[in-house]
């Protein structure tokens, strides 16, 4: 009898010391800055030309799944299995397919959310600087910067965020970091949702052309997070246009754009499905804009992809939102299978008003 209890008590003392430490990595982890933090941006940036109110420019907004999710994979928070990518190379492909796809467009400007840098689910590929080399300048802002203490295996340390690249000058950048109310010891680990807010100097003229990066996706009970942070989101693009600036707001705004009534797909599901989005809310002199609603923006990762089956899931999440004084000339999802990402690529062509 002495035997057992000193094997239960030596069970539950490692255990105690494994919680322990666990709960030890992931506060040392745990990601905290300012509401607003500057960024610092690339040499000679500014060396480059200003945007001109007579042209026509274009801006490609993608969500690249980590460079972790394709046509093949699932996730442990949406329904599926997986916690990172196959193997190293599954990453490469996805990460080569992802620049070949915005070579082939050559966008002026271009907003990447869910990037990874330096993370274990995508084998600690720095896929901000690797993209950056070959897109040209660009900011790096993480929104998700923890140790994640689940499933098992561990997802382990996560550095994720949003990127933005310009072949135009850029005046500032900034993080602008958006409300959330975790609760511990959730906070400590969870999606810190940001905005990316980069100022352009328009030629001839005192106004400015601001782009806002977002990603507001979260897996957290939360709701509250998401109606808070659009609020944030609203308040800032009005306050620009107020100034007299040109606004454009883009990227994954986790709402479906659409009652799923209307949608020509399956978006009604039991793991992960975005709220309704309610364009009403969103301030007056601001258009919302997204490609064919009979083209998905994303998928559920609860099964491999499979264009034939009745179980697939997707969701038209992504968009822009745009100030009246910007002329848009279209915008267009293209539709790739998932090829490379859990997302589809959107691509808005405008020129200033």
């Amino acid at each position: 009898m002495r035997n057992i209890i000193k094997i239960v008590g030596g069970l539950i003392l490692a255990f105690a010391i494994l919680a322990g430490g666990l709960l030890v990595l992931v506060a040392a982890y745990q990601y905290t800055t300012d509401e607003l933090a500057a960024i610092e941006l690339p040499d000679h940036w500014q060396d480059s030309p200003k945007i001109s109110a007579d042209q026509e420019y274009s801006l490609l907004s993608w969500s690249i799944g980590y460079g972790s999710r394709n046509s093949a994979s699932d996730n442990f928070l949406e329904g599926g299995k997986g916690v990172r990518a196959k193997n190293r190379q599954t990453v490469s492909n996805n990460l080569e397919g992802i620049y070949a796809q915005i070579a082939d467009h050559d966008p002026d400007l271009i907003f990447l959310q869910a990037i990874d840098h330096d993370s274990r689910r995508s084998y600690y590929f720095e896929q901000d600087r690797i993209l950056g080399e070959a897109l040209g300048f660009g900011v790096y802002s993480p929104n998700h910067k923890a140790y994640v203490p689940r499933p098992w295996p561990l997802m382990g340390r996560t550095d994720a965020g949003l990127a933005s690249f310009s072949e135009l000058n850029v005046n500032s950048a900034v993080r602008k970091q958006l409300r959330h109310n975790y609760s511990w010891p959730e906070r400590m680990y969870e999606i810190k949702n940001c905005l990316q807010i980069l100022h352009l100097p328009v030629e001839d003229q005192q106004a400015e052309l601001v782009l806002i990066n977002l990603d507001l996706k979260s897996y957290s009970e939360e709701n509250e997070n998401s109606s808070q942070q659009l609020e944030q989101l609203y308040e800032i693009i009005r306050s620009e246009r107020d100034q007299g600036n040109y606004v454009i707001a883009g990227g994954n705004f986790a709402h479906s754009l659409l009652p799923f009534s209307e949608l020509s797909f399956k978006s009604g599901n039991q793991y992960w499905e975005p709220a309704l989005l309610d364009v009403s809310a969103i301030p007056e002199g601001f258009e919302l804009l997204y490609g064919d609603p009979d083209i998905p923006g994303s998928r559920l990762n609860h099964m491999p992809y499979d264009p034939d089956s009745d179980e697939m899931i997707h969701f038209l999440t992504d968009a822009f939102i745009v100030s009246d004084n910007v002329e848009v000339l279209s915008c267009e999802t293209f539709a790739l299978d998932f090829e490379y990402s859990d997302h589809n690529p959107l691509l808005l062509k405008f020129s200033l008003d």
